[in-house]
């Protein structure tokens, strides 16, 4: 699949969210876009662009970025529907930092963003404004089961023993789109885990912090803020003591409990918060490294997520580390292209059955790649279906192969 098809799609994609945005008849919301004007009316005249490069003039956007703001806008939709301005007001304070990264970068030299080398990941890592949630669709995942299983097995003893206070640590590591967050979602809602572990709570680190915040402060102040813990407690701790009162609170909040802690998407790797987080496992002495807030000795356990996995390592040590492979089994790699083609009432994936095996072959046993190439697919294929039905025209397979090229 070229990256003309799959930036045309982002690009048609975030252009119709941006409208429906727009549109919405919010007071909140609108008063937030009128903030932008000048940007909106930039971004919106750059999308219109074509996007064709060449070696003297590269595409205006790069990928990974169009992925990112469309994640954004797609979750302050979702929050708009809800009513929960708060988090939607986090979510456009991000997607206006993101406006000024996305616009004017070359294209990456390596066609297929899929197989970027792990130092490419890690820059890029440092501009992911995704949003993960604990919620997933277990039918819609396939291919993790058995990890998902083996994974329980280490969170809840088999015997059901609740005077096991061991503390565990659990790091998950692979590329982009292998299915780390997905994998920490099925295992976050098994019911044997979520009757073992109080509080159990879904921390995600992708996201940028605040101007000029710390950023040990701020992956503090989620965890307290997800714990239940109030704005106003949170604040008087880090104007009275700082990251040591933050932590000091966070402390006092899990001890005594057996927690389970998912801290989802760690990037970060600035010597000063690698240094902040750096074996959570066994260091309790300093009061100004994460390690301390995790009291230890109740049963509590954390699970890290990372595509750096010497972040991780760091974290959780080498012998704590599990990494997600590609996915072997076709089968999964296509059940995941039939849930994304097949959706709204439309069942496009019968039209493909000749082309699964390249189908599967272009997923590299990625979950996202084949996801994403069912939802490419969805979309043309919804056109194309309206074409022929005012054309009286059958497609044939031949015709639909251009898609997955």
């Amino acid at each position: 699949m070229g990256d003309e098809i799959i930036e045309k799609y982002l690009i048609t994609k975030v252009n119709k969210d941006l409208e429906e945005l727009e549109q919405a008849q919010e007071p909140l919301l609108a008063k937030l876009l009128s903030n932008l004007p000048s940007t909106f009316k930039e971004l919106k005249k750059s999308l219109e662009q074509p996007t064709t490069s060449t070696d003297s003039n590269p595409t205006k956007f790069n990928r990974e970025k169009l992925y990112n703001l469309s994640n954004i806008l797609t979750e302050m939709q979702m929050q708009n529907k809800k009513k929960t301005h708060g988090i939607e007001s986090v979510l456009f304070y991000k997607f206006a930092r993101s406006l000024d990264k996305i616009k004017g970068e070359p294209r990456e030299k390596d066609n297929n963003h899929i197989q970027t080398n792990e130092a490419n990941s890690a820059e890029s890592e440092t501009e992911s404004f995704r949003l993960s949630t604990r919620s997933v669709d277990e039918t819609k995942v396939h291919g993790l089961d058995d990890k998902a299983v083996s994974m329980q097995r280490l969170l809840v003893p088999s015997n059901n023993n609740n005077t096991d206070v061991r503390f565990n640590v659990i790091g998950i590591v692979g590329m982009r789109g292998i299915g780390k967050t997905t994998l920490c979602q099925l295992i976050f809602n098994k019911k044997k885990v979520r009757t073992h572990f109080l509080p159990r709570i879904w921390v995600c680190l992708s996201s940028q912090p605040r101007d000029n915040e710390d950023f040990r402060k701020e992956t503090v102040k989620r965890i307290l803020t997800y714990l239940g813990v109030q704005e106003e407690i949170i604040n008087s701790a880090n104007e009275s003591h700082g990251l040591k009162g933050l932590l000091f609170a966070l402390r006092l909040q899990l001890m005594g409990k057996r927690y389970l802690i998912v801290l989802d998407d760690v990037w970060n790797t600035e010597d000063q918060y690698k240094n902040f987080c750096t074996s959570i496992f066994d260091d309790e002495k300093c009061s100004e490294r994460l390690a301390y807030g995790l009291p230890k000795g109740f049963g509590g356990t954390v699970i890290v997520t990372s595509r750096t996995e010497e972040m991780a390592k760091g974290m959780v040590g080498k012998e704590n580390l599990h990494r997600i492979l590609q996915l072997l089994d076709p089968e999964s790699c296509w059940k995941i292209f039939k849930d994304a083609v097949d959706k709204d009432g439309e069942v496009f994936s019968v039209q493909l059955e000749s082309l699964k095996d390249k189908i599967v072959e272009k997923c590299a046993g990625l979950p996202l790649a084949a996801k994403m190439m069912g939802q490419i697919a969805h979309d043309e294929l919804l056109i194309r279906k309206q074409r022929v039905v005012e054309s009286q025209q059958d497609e044939s397979p031949q015709e639909l192969e251009p898609l997955i090229n």
